[in-house]
């Protein structure tokens, strides 16, 4: 039987209830249904007269009403049974209702379609698949706070507003039924600001908090996946994939772009990742600069710990099972494959603990290097523009970590200090930080100055090559009595498909034999 001979159901109540029902008369549409959940914000005398339009009109039009009693316990399940499609407007806020109402639909296997104003605006859609794709709280739990005024008018929707809405879903239940091989606006939500009467769709992810999520798996041969070779994720793919993460009303980042940065002497980039923990509405996580030798490097970064934030936020509940002490230890990782995002998580666990050493009562000694031979060429850039805006520096070594070098530079009356993979990665990051000026060391390390390092040679780190450097560092913390631990954790889930793959990455002890 077709849709049109089952008919559609409309709930709901208000102005943009008996709008929602002349938009379906004016657009000749079939079979409605109207179930009024309260009558007392209903104008039911003008849905009368529509419903009496109706019975005299000879299109087969027809349009029934029904109205719940006060303080009727409803069985929604019931209700949405007997029809095919169900539309539910509101223009109150009752999202208990609407949440009560879409689990029925789910529970039935119904399309539903919403319309509601909320906060100050009015949103439309998504569509629910009778396989609980689409689903409403997805879409509420993606919409960022900043889209919604500060100050809400008392009176929510207009006549026009009401009007803008209810023609909008009228429009997509019709493209629903006619079996359009794909929905333009699958997974997408209309949002309208009821003053100016405009609005546009907006596509979102599914919430890991509404669509569910896997916890983390320890992985298997993590030494065998590190020594395969993976093909290389263009820049034209990830920058793409970049933008369709971007957003200032839905997306997983608020904003990712150069912005107001001053982008001499180093390119930077900027991402804000939204809080997958914050509800109703979402709240943002803070700005996170990224920089680079060029600008595609710069966007690279900053977009790769931008997810890395992001999934941070959820280790509570993808290592559920550790105690929250443990789960303090993890560090997310996330590349375009297995050993960049492994690579990159074991860069962040070092950087912990490098940060507890210095927050420790031992103070850090370093060593001046005399003579540093500098093959790189990004840290050959990098000091030389230092030396021509501060003067020249000082590179300086301090006490190994767990095996891992650590390098210190002194510019502008400012010690900064990096642990690495290798020497040249910890020059690296320090003489960034000394050009950005960030993460300057809160307790100055003692300089030795009674003895100095003669040689240390900074070998050209390009290409960078995360498998033979993560097969290296196991083998550094078994000397240490450590080891890597790898968690894999459901990609899919948490931003969709795409080249992206995150893990969680955590420095265990070796067990006695």
């Amino acid at each position: 039987m077709s849709l049109q001979k089952e008919g559609a159901l409309a709930i709901g109540s208000g102005q943009i209830l008996l709008s929602l029902a002349e938009s379906w008369y004016e657009s000749a549409s079939s079979k409605l249904t109207v179930y009024v959940t309260n009558k007392a914000l209903t104008d039911m005398g003008k849905l009368t007269e529509l419903h009496e339009q109706t019975r005299n009109n000879e299109n087969e039009i027809t349009l029934n009403m029904i109205a719940a009693e006060g303080d009727e316990v409803l069985n929604w399940r019931a209700i949405v049974r007997p029809f095919q499609f169900i539309l539910y407007v509101s223009e109150h806020g009752e999202l208990e209702e609407l949440r009560s109402v879409q689990q029925a639909c789910i529970a039935e296997r119904k399309q539903m379609l919403p319309a509601i104003a909320i906060r100050g605006m009015g949103m439309a859609g998504p569509l629910l698949h009778p396989g609980g794709d689409g689903h409403w709280e997805s879409a509420w739990l993606r919409i960022h706070s900043s889209v919604f005024p500060q100050k809400q008018t008392p009176k929510v929707l207009s006549t026009a507003a009401a009007g803008v809405l209810s023609s909008l879903i009228v429009h997509e239940w019709h493209k629903a039924i006619t079996g359009e091989p794909e929905l333009e606006h699958r997974n997408q939500c209309f949002i309208l600001d009821p003053l100016m009467l405009t609005g546009s769709w907006h596509s979102f992810l599914p919430h890991p908090l509404v669509s569910a999520y896997d916890a983390a798996r320890p992985m298997e041969n993590m030494e065998l996946n590190l020594r395969k070779n993976h093909e290389q994720v263009s820049p034209e793919v990830w920058f793409t994939a970049f933008n369709q993460l971007t957003s200032t009303v839905t997306g997983i980042f608020h904003a990712w772009g150069e912005a107001d940065l001053i982008q001499l002497p180093l390119a930077q980039c900027l991402v804000q990742p939204a809080d997958p923990l914050s509800k109703e509405p979402v709240q943002l996580l803070p700005t996170i600069v990224r920089s680079g030798l060029t600008h595609v490097e710069a966007r690279r970064e900053s977009g790769l710990a931008g997810l890395e934030a992001y999934v941070a936020r959820i280790i509570p509940l993808l290592f559920a099972v550790f105690p929250p002490h443990q789960q303090e230890g993890i560090s997310i990782g996330a590349g375009c494959d297995i050993t960049e995002a492994v690579g990159r998580g074991a860069r962040a666990c070092l950087t912990k603990e490098l940060g507890k050493r210095s927050l420790s009562d031992e103070p850090t000694v370093v060593q001046r290097i005399a003579c540093p031979q500098i093959e790189d060429v990004r840290c050959l850039y990098y000091l030389q523009v230092l030396t021509t805006l501060e003067g020249e520096s000082l590179i300086a070594v301090g006490e190994p970590l767990l095996g891992f070098p650590t390098v210190w530079v002194y510019s502008d009356s400012s010690w900064y200090g990096s642990v690495d993979l290798s020497f040249t990665l910890a020059l690296r990051q320090s003489l960034q930080k000394a050009l950005s000026k960030t993460e300057r060391t809160a307790a100055s390390p003692i300089l030795r100055k009674d003895h100095e390092v003669q040689n240390i040679t900074f070998s050209n780190g390009e290409p960078l090559s995360y498998s033979s450097l993560m097969l290296s560092a196991i083998e550094t913390l078994k000397q240490c009595d450590k080891h890597l631990e790898v968690f894999e954790l459901n990609n899919n889930s948490l931003w969709g498909k795409g080249p992206f793959v995150a893990y969680g990455v955590v420095l265990g002890e070796e067990e006695s034999p």
